[in-house]
């Protein structure tokens, strides 16, 4: 486990955080020879800060917001003396290829100096900024391919034994790391190999709180529509340009793709399942933000999961894992070399 212990300082900048700078110098935390200013972090945050829905500014988030940023420059500092030491080589071809890459999101050279200037850079402080991040990530790369063990046969092949189980809603005993690992390559299996169906929806738009003119005009929408999916040979795509009231439905004629089985409500799920192909359900389901009609264009039943053609996938995700395992040991090594000393 990483040392979350700088709180104190995410006490104190919270509780000036919007107040006038007195200097812009002042350090909070140095890791070896490095420092982490107030101006620093600070600055983060407020561009963190900003971010977020106004009611959710509390000094709650803002303190977590402020921890996680000092606690990632602390890992970005440690993580670049350890590369400084190794003679992590970057050149300047390197750097300048990523700065040019850079500049292809402005116009022209004004706009991305003007862009460096707003943040109180200048050209060279950028480049240096940028050298040093090619040379973490290459120390990281470096490490991890010393580090992160491909996992075996065996190891894939118990991994795709508990995916499934859980695919088909056995209970399995993990701990919390190989449960949420198991839970996301579950998910993702069964995006690719569960229950689905291609639909067409209509969709009229409801609220109680709408007034009683409102309502009845949705209630006359609705009756109207009732009535054309009632007639022969309806074109349930022109229907939806015409009632949906939904923008993207419109311009779609009420496609909305491939829709899969577990992502839906049970009520949604039961009537989409229960139609046939060409099928559409005649009476509304009603949902807390409206009315909705669904046409079946296709249906996919479950396919099996066989383990080779899924064993890439799994491995893969279990080697990511490794990778992110390792980087979080090489970073509480080097936290536990530095010196590390928060100001108060």
């Amino acid at each position: 486990m990483r040392k979350f212990f700088v709180l104190t300082v995410a006490l104190m900048l919270v509780a000036n955080l919007f107040a006038a700078e007195q200097k812009g110098a002042d350090v909070l935390v140095t890791v070896n020879n490095n420092k982490i200013t107030k101006t620093y972090v600070n600055n983060a945050l407020k561009r963190e800060a900003a971010l977020l829905p106004e009611e959710q500014r509390t000094q709650e988030n803002l303190q977590k917001l402020t921890t996680g940023i000092v606690n990632k420059k602390i890992d970005e500092l440690v993580v670049l003396d350890a590369a400084k030491k190794a003679k992590t080589n970057v050149t300047a071809k390197e750097v300048q290829a990523a700065v040019n890459a850079t500049k292809k999101q402005y116009k022209n050279d004004a706009d991305f100096n003007a862009a460096l200037k707003q943040q109180g850079l200048t050209r060279a402080k950028y480049e240096a900024e940028v050298k040093n991040n090619l040379m973490r990530v290459k120390y990281i790369s470096d490490e991890m391919k010393k580090r992160a063990i491909t996992p075996s046969e065996e190891q894939v092949e118990a991994f795709y034994n508990v995916t499934v189980a859980k695919i088909k809603g056995e209970k399995v005993q993990l701990n919390k790391k190989a449960d949420e690992l198991t839970d996301a390559a579950a998910a993702r299996l069964k995006r690719i190999y569960g229950q689905q169906a291609k639909v067409r929806q209509i969709f009229v738009k409801y609220s109680d709180d709408y007034t009683k003119e409102q309502k009845k005009e949705v209630n006359e929408k609705i009756k109207n529509l009732k009535k054309e999916l009632s007639a022969k040979d309806v074109n349930f795509a022109l229907l939806s340009e015409k009632y949906s009231d939904d923008e993207a439905l419109k311009q779609t004629r009420g496609d909305i793709g491939y829709v899969l089985k577990d992502d839906l409500t049970p009520e949604v799920a039961k009537t989409i399942f229960g139609l046939k192909i060409g099928g559409y359900n005649k009476a509304p389901i009603k949902t807390g933000n409206g009315y909705h009609f669904f046409r079946v264009e296709e249906l996919k039943a479950d396919m099996p999961i066989e383990f080779n053609d899924v064993k890439g996938f799994l491995a893969e995700t279990i080697y990511k894992q490794n990778i992110q395992d390792e980087y979080d040991n090489l970073v509480t090594e080097l936290r536990s070399k530095a010196t590390i000393k928060v100001n108060n």
